[in-house]
């Protein structure tokens, strides 16, 4: 994510925080700093208790970054056990609504899914549990030095707790949502258990947005009193969209099942050689309709791709002296931008989505040789004549 930085790694695993982080963070030191303490039987804030500013907001502080590196936990669970299936974790990235593993891909098998699933609620439940424990223990001193804290450990457990139960709920994509598919995987095909799972998720999120502008049940049953939660609406418009879009993802992969590179690439209209000029280039995409080539040197070895974006913004000036071997689009090895023609169609398209690249050069199994391209457009058509053909 562009909006996001790169902080950490943890067993191989890059953490990013989303710029949206540090907005929910300073809410959270707020809500810790100036929260009632006793209200509705529980402690909820040092808002109530005699203090040195400093020392109030430095706690709230570090309570605050401690709640987000439980989050942390939860996300490293879910991709600790999916690791344990074979599953490649890209990273993990904390945001305003929490934090999101970014898998390679959801396995399909129902008992590795709801045991992915299932391991964050898991990990939020243990931690709540064993704040909880703590702050029993820390009272059980009745020591007033220790209250400031106590109440602070008592809100981590109490924040775990909501979030494990939370999570479980059947809304899709939430952990309980995925649990729900694993489960309805069992008993129909995965993208008919994915769709049901979707509906129930997009069922809850219409009842969350009407529970949050009129009265929020979490609330009522926690304090026995009703209120509103403007960040429920909030919570279930993301959630609505997130559904949608698993949903369309699950579809156009299944779509793909069993399509292989070769089926979808094109092999005309597909290099151009490092040393064209580039006025060349841009006389030779207009005359083809073609907006992206592969690059390769006079002894047809792969050098790069490159596309319409990189020149449509260069000037008559650049275009009269520049050379294709001068705007290719940068990578790191060929290895990054070329795949086998017997690969899965879907293994082309995660690439792309992972890589944010629109294009890739497909090469022949055993010679190595380039053999054509597959574009992002490509596989758009092709899945949208699939789907015709059904």
């Amino acid at each position: 994510m562009r909006t996001s930085i790169q902080v950490g790694t943890i067993i191989g695993i890059p953490i990013r925080l989303h710029f949206t982080f540090l907005f929910i963070l300073f809410a959270i030191i707020l809500g810790f700093a100036n929260g009632p303490t006793w209200e509705y039987r529980m402690p909820l804030g040092l808002g109530d208790i005699e203090m040195d500013p400093f020392l109030r907001y430095s706690l709230s502080s570090i309570a605050a970054i401690l709640f987000f590196f439980t989050l942390l936990l939860h996300e490293m669970s879910h991709s600790y056990v999916a690791m344990k299936f074979g599953t490649k974790i890209h990273s993990i990235t904390l945001f305003f609504f929490g934090g999101l593993a970014m898998m390679d891909d959801i396995p399909r098998n129902p008992e590795k899914e709801w045991r992915i699933a299932i391991a964050g609620p898991a990990m939020s439940f243990a931690l709540g549990c064993v704040f909880l424990l703590t702050y029993f223990g820390i009272k059980t001193l009745n020591l007033v030095i220790y209250d400031p804290i106590a109440i602070l450990v008592f809100i981590l457990g109490f924040f775990n707790l909501v979030l494990a139960f939370f999570n479980l709920l059947p809304a899709f994509p939430m952990d309980g949502g995925r649990v729900l598919r694993a489960f309805l995987a069992k008993r129909m095909p995965f993208l008919k258990a994915t769709k049901r799972a979707v509906l129930i998720g997009k069922l809850f999120a219409v009842t969350m947005v009407i529970s949050g502008f009129v009265a929020d049940p979490f609330w009522f049953i926690l304090t026995g009193t009703w209120r509103q939660n403007i960040f429920l609406p909030l919570l279930a418009i993301f959630l609505y969209i997130a559904a949608t879009e698993e949903e369309s993802a699950t579809i156009t992969f299944t779509t793909l099942d069993g399509i292989k590179v070769k089926n979808v690439m094109r092999t005309e209209r597909t290099s151009v050689l490092e040393d064209m000029p580039i006025e060349e280039l841009a006389s030779k995409m207009l005359a083809e309709k073609t907006a992206e080539y592969a690059v390769v040197n006079e002894s047809g070895e792969l050098r790069g791709i490159v596309t319409f974006d990189e020149i449509k913004n260069l000037s008559a000036e650049q275009r009269h002296f520049l050379r294709v071997s001068d705007v290719i689009s940068p990578f790191d090895s060929v290895s990054d931008i070329i795949l086998e023609e017997e690969a899965a169609a879907t293994e082309a398209l995660k690439w792309m989505i992972r890589t944010k690249r629109n294009v890739l050069a497909v090469k022949e199994a055993v010679s190595e040789n380039f053999v054509g391209i597959i574009t992002k457009r490509d596989l758009a058509t092709y899945i949208e004549m699939l789907k015709g053909s059904v």
